[in-house]
């Protein structure tokens, strides 16, 4: 204590002062569920579903994830908590699996990369979307190939009604349609 302060129910409470406790039991949940689910994960999940058939997926899913994943994740979790290392103490319980400690420190590396990338394209497009004007709305980017035609170009339309191409074959005009991208394609 400095200066005669009195102590408060959280220092009166917390009996590891070295390595902290949980303030109550509301903290450690969201604490785990926000280590658990990510960015990488909400964006995956829809396309699993799909890819996998959609919601015959969620079933066999969810069975996993009540019989499997959430075991191991809680005795991840315990088995830190008891042994209170990190990834490369808590393993020297067993030289065998001393690897195991190496093998998550590098995943979690990997994992820390990656999901910075993640992080940085949804901050790049979300700041992206605030411009006034849309980056992929026009065809006057440094990105846009000659074929890129945007509905809301003006140099698409001689007087407003028809397209802006010479008068030629109707097989050349065909071709030269259908090889037309939009903005948007281009951008994303």
């Amino acid at each position: 204590m400095l200066n005669g302060a009195v102590p408060s129910e959280a220092t009166k409470r917390d009996q590891n002062l070295k390595r902290g406790n949980w303030g109550n039991q509301i903290e450690f949940v969201l604490t785990s569920v926000g280590y658990a689910v990510g960015l990488g994960n909400v964006w995956r999940f829809p396309y699993l579903c799909y890819r996998n058939g959609g919601g015959a997926f969620m079933f066999p899913y969810f069975i996993m994830l009540i019989f499997c994943g959430i075991p191991l994740f809680f005795m991840e979790l315990s088995f830190g908590q008891f042994a209170s290392q990190g990834c490369l103490g808590v393993w020297r319980i067993s030289p065998m699996f001393k690897g195991v400690g190496y093998g998550m420190m590098v995943v979690s590396t990997y994992i820390g990369i990656y999901y910075n990338v993640v992080i940085c394209i949804a901050f790049y497009y979300f700041f992206s979307s605030m411009t006034h004007v849309l980056p992929w709305a026009y065809c006057d980017n440094p990105w846009n190939t000659p074929d890129c035609a945007g509905v809301l170009d003006a140099s698409n339309f001689t007087n407003g009604s028809r397209p802006a191409t010479p008068p030629g074959s109707l097989s050349h005009l065909l071709n030269h349609s259908l090889q037309r991208t939009s903005p948007s394609e281009e951008y994303w």
